[in-house]
């Protein structure tokens, strides 16, 4: 390939590029399904491809890569239109939690763990498992919490007193196993995790989902077999 065949290939790869990129609108990275993620990628190999291999003409690669963003295109027009083809294209939020209840089923449909359910409320500045109310995990990857009232920020303004640091939570209990690691942080054993679960009413630890404590020992326990729904309306 000579330069300057390798010019007018970059040229027309690039003006086609931006005006199919310009036609498709554009979106943050943040508010992008993973289907527009994957869309995105396929779109710049084309025209890498395109613009590189001598062999396929650049009109070909071009003609390829315009039915692609067709295609594209007419997926968001149709899930812009109509709700039932968008629930099929673009899914449809799901519950983790829902009303104050870790939802397994949610975290099994969105493959999450409890670990990372945890890492991604403290991205949301919460720490602890009994302040939240709604958690959902929306067709961009995101999860989107709802505190429960006590706990919104808004409504700091109207607490008269100043209540002490809860300091950060330790999780003893996930998926009906204990941390031994996290006992041993915490300077407990297995006589008082009996105590707590029996104070709790927790006849068997395999019940147990998850079990955290913060550091002025309030105990937070989810149990299993919830029969929630799991997709947000």
């Amino acid at each position: 390939m000579t330069v300057g065949e390798m010019f007018i290939r970059a040229t027309v790869a690039f003006i086609v590029l931006y005006f199919l990129c310009r036609l498709l609108n554009k979106k943050l990275i943040s508010q992008m399904t993973f289907f527009d993620f994957v869309a995105g990628i396929t779109i710049g190999s084309v025209a890498a491809s395109s613009m590189l291999t001598k062999d396929v003409p650049i009109y070909i690669g071009m003609l390829g890569l315009f039915i692609f963003c067709l295609y594209t295109l007419s997926t968001n027009i149709i899930a812009i239109k109509s709700l039932r083809g968008r629930k099929i294209l673009e899914d449809e939020p799901t519950y983790l939690v829902k009303n104050g209840k870790i939802l397994e089923e949610g975290l099994k449909k969105s493959r999450m763990t409890m670990d990372s359910l945890i890492a991604n409320l403290r991205k949301k500045s919460v720490f602890y498992l009994d302040q939240v109310d709604t958690a959902l995990l929306e067709t961009d990857g995101s999860v989107s919490v709802l505190k429960k009232t006590p706990y919104i920020d808004l409504m700091k303004k109207d607490i008269a007193t100043v209540e002490p640091s809860r300091g950060i939570p330790q999780a003893f209990i996930i998926d009906g196993k204990i941390l031994k690691k996290s006992l041993k942080v915490l300077r407990k054993d297995m006589k008082w995790v009996d105590e707590i679960l029996t104070l709790h009413n927790v006849k068997h630890l395999e019940d147990v989902f998850v079990a955290q404590i913060d550091m002025l020992g309030n105990v937070y326990i989810d149990i299993r077999d919830d029969n929630e729904n799991v997709s947000a309306e």
